[in-house]
């Protein structure tokens, strides 16, 4: 759940921003990975590792996941594999 700022130090109503998570052991808000000047999420799990691009709108804040060369090592990081 997402919590939107109203600007008056109060908090809009909470905001679904997708379902399905658990798939996931590790989520990570990775700055803006893909260069589109919108911070992006890093999703890792037993099927790989995909990137949900930001895409600006509180009503969808991220795009269709796509895979990436990103590998989780045995410490827990993330490292590129590409």
């Amino acid at each position: 759940m997402e919590l939107l700022g109203k600007g008056d130090g109060t908090f809009a109503p909470r905001t679904r921003i997708g379902g399905g998570w658990n798939v996931y052991t590790q989520l990570a808000g990775a700055g803006d990975v893909n260069d589109d000047g919108r911070a992006d999420l890093v999703a890792y799990g037993s099927g790989g590792t995909y990137l949900y691009p930001g895409t600006g709108s509180w009503q969808v804040p991220f795009g269709k996941p796509t895979p990436t060369g990103l590998l989780v090592n045995e410490t827990g990081s993330f490292i590129d594999v590409t």
